[in-house]
Formats: C-alpha cells, sequence, structure tokens
C-alpha cells in the first residue's frame, strides 16, 4: 500500500523533472537514461518509471509545461499593452526574451531536443509553440495593414524574432552586465527595428 502522501509524490515528481532537464541539458535526450535521471533526483530508476513511462514522456511534459509558461507569459504582456500593436509587439517580444533569458536550461532543451520526439509525441508539444507564433503574426498584420510595420513576409520577419530570442540563452549570464529585463527591453526594440518601424511616420499617420 501507497502511504506517501499527495504532496510527497507532487515533490518527487517535481524533483525527477527537475533532474531529467538538467540531464537533458547536459547529456542530450540519446545520453540521458532513467537510471542517470534518477541519480540526479536521488533516488531509483524504478521510482522514475513510477511517475514516467520513459524519456519521451519526461522530455513532452516538460516542453509542454515550458511553452504553456511562455505563451502565457506573452499573452498576458500583450493583454496589458492595450490595444495599440506597436505596444502589443513590443510588450510579446520582451516577454518572451524575459521567459527566454530566465528559464534558459527549458528553451535550450526545447530547441534542440524535440527533434528526437516520435511524431505523436511531438504534436503535444507543438500546438502551444503554434499558438505563440500566431499571437505575433496576428499583431504583425494588424500594424502592417494600419501603416506602422514595413514588412513584406510577415511570417518570416516573426521567425527571424523568435530564432533572434531562443539565442539568448547560449550568450546570456546572470552576473553578465546586463539584467535579464534589460536584455529582455534591447529586443523588444531590437524586433521593432526588425519590421520596419518608424515612430516618426506612425505619429504622421495618427495625426492625419
Amino acid at each position: 500500500m501507497n502511504t506517501r502522501s499527495p504532496s510527497a509524490t507532487a515533490a518527487s515528481r517535481d524533483r525527477i523533472l527537475d533532474a531529467a532537464l538538467d540531464e537533458f541539458f547536459t547529456a542530450g535526450f540519446h545520453g540521458a537514461t532513467m537510471r542517470t535521471i534518477g541519480n540526479r533526483a536521488g533516488c531509483s530508476a524504478a521510482n522514475v518509471y513510477n511517475h514516467f513511462e520513459n524519456k519521451s514522456d519526461l522530455l513532452v511534459e516538460i516542453l509542454r509545461t515550458a511553452s504553456d509558461e511562455q505563451f502565457t507569459a506573452t499573452r498576458n504582456a500583450i493583454r496589458r499593452a492595450g490595444k495599440d500593436p506597436v505596444e502589443q509587439w513590443r510588450a510579446a517580444v520582451v516577454a518572451h526574451a524575459l521567459y527566454t533569458a530566465q528559464k534558459p536550461r527549458e528553451c535550450l532543451v526545447a530547441n534542440t531536443e524535440l527533434r528526437y520526439l516520435g511524431e505523436i509525441d511531438r504534436k503535444r508539444v507543438v500546438g502551444s509553440r503554434d499558438a505563440q507564433e500566431q499571437q505575433f503574426i496576428d499583431i504583425a498584420e494588424r500594424a502592417v495593414d494600419q501603416g506602422l510595420f514595413h514588412i513584406d513576409r510577415v511570417h518570416q520577419a516573426v521567425t527571424a524574432v523568435l530564432l533572434m530570442c531562443a539565442g539568448i540563452p547560449v550568450w546570456f549570464r546572470p552576473d553578465g552586465p546586463r539584467t535579464a529585463s534589460e536584455v529582455a527591453e534591447d529586443y523588444g526594440q531590437y524586433a521593432l527595428n526588425l519590421v520596419g518601424y518608424r515612430p516618426d511616420v506612425g505619429q504622421a499617420l495618427t495625426a492625419g
């Protein structure tokens, strides 16, 4: 009979997920094993199997959680920005970049290890990613329609911005010269430059 409390079970599960994230980050998906993940979590491989069927289940859970968190952070930032697509765009990029800077393990693993999932498991992850991308596309298309952004290929521009943000964990360090928030704000400005936003033109259109 299992006498462990729900809170203890949840804590064990969270510890295993964090250990798996560390293992995928350092050894890669193929290099990780349920045994090494258990060692990192301070438990046996059998205990890992009590919570997760295999490595793919662990990776899916990690990536789904990260994608959902990043999507929610971006969506909330857009809502707080009001109805101006320029401010929505800036806020969305800042929120996306900030999450990437603050969660480097999750984002790097998502960008390098997703390819190892099978088709069914991959579909469990990419839905949130697609929704995240669509938020940026919707804003950019409205800004183009209003003459605020000057780009011919919205989807390509959005891909460029998201890839730019995805590279943050490669170089950013919390003890570096700029904080995560400062870097995110920088990226918000870079993203405005990338879509050809010119404040003077936007103000002239509004005045007219």
